[in-house]
């Protein structure tokens, strides 16, 4: 006789650009969705056609479009009109409720945001039925420390300096004497010479520098990497029976605990970028 497996859990895109409240939503979400990421509206736009989830967290404010532009872009794919929309924003007056709710958003959340609370409406938006809470990792993530700035090691004065006598014979080398005509005309060739080989330097050292790095393409690919993980981790929590053991669970819980770390430093690369 088989054991029934878990059944497949909702997707949720969470489209926001600060590393807080990423870390918040993912590490309130991830044990019951299938969580992917994006910190720039045209990024949400391609993992929206991509993954097409049932429900959209996104910020009301974005580096390039805003949450509002997402959402009316969103809307014209009609793969994609499935997907709710959550909001979440720091604007809390009267006017961002209310064209939020005009863009068809079903909830509007105001930073800070109530953790059990958008945990319970996410849970009614996708699927309407109450779920037992798993309470996850709350340890902090360490601190990032400046590196301690090098010190040159300390040298000991001259003997002379000290009031001491060496312990050596200084050596007297006699060098060459130039006419101040010689040294002149040195000067001048030198002086010729120079521009000249600063300009055949100069292309080698354009071939030796290193390209630029593009940090929203390369965090993008990061995302990309991670949500690939966390499907992985979705295919093992639907192989577990519907009566699973919390020790089962819980190898898998951290995988996707220790995904969520990673991609609030994501976040924060991409912001410094």
């Amino acid at each position: 006789m088989t054991t029934p497996a878990a059944p497949q859990r909702h997707k949720v895109l969470i489209v926001d650009d600060d590393p807080g409240m990423v870390h918040l939503l993912a590490r309130t979400l991830l044990d019951f969705a299938q969580l992917h990421f994006a910190v720039r509206g045209d990024d949400a736009l391609a993992k929206l056609a991509q993954h097409k989830p049932d429900l959209l967290v996104v910020d009301a404010e974005l580096p390039d479009l805003d949450g509002y532009a997402v959402i009316e872009r969103m809307r014209e794919n009609r793969d994609l009109d499935h997907t709710s929309v959550v909001m979440v924003t720091s604007h809390n007056d009267a006017s961002h409720r209310q064209r939020a709710f005009a863009a068809g958003v079903l909830d509007f959340f105001t930073k800070p945001i109530d953790r059990d609370l958008i945990r319970m409406r996410v849970q009614q938006i996708l699927s309407g039925e109450g779920m037992e809470l798993i309470e996850l990792d709350e340890r902090p993530l360490p601190e990032r420390r400046a590196a301690a700035p090098a010190v040159a090691p300390r040298t000991a004065p001259p003997a002379a300096a000290r009031g001491e006598q060496p312990d050596f014979e200084p050596t007297m080398i006699n060098w060459p004497t130039e006419s101040p005509t010689a040294r002149a005309q040195a000067a001048a060739e030198a002086a010729q010479a120079e521009p000249a080989a600063l300009a055949a330097a100069a292309p080698a050292a354009a071939a030796d520098a290193a390209p630029p790095i593009d940090v929203h393409a390369v965090t993008s690919e990061l995302f990309e990497r991670m949500s690939a993980i966390l499907s992985q981790a979705e295919v093992l929590r639907e192989r577990l029976p519907a009566d699973a053991g919390a020790d089962e669970v819980y190898p898998i819980q951290r995988i996707q605990e220790e995904c969520a770390e990673v991609i609030q430093l994501l976040v924060t690369i991409s912001g410094e970028g």
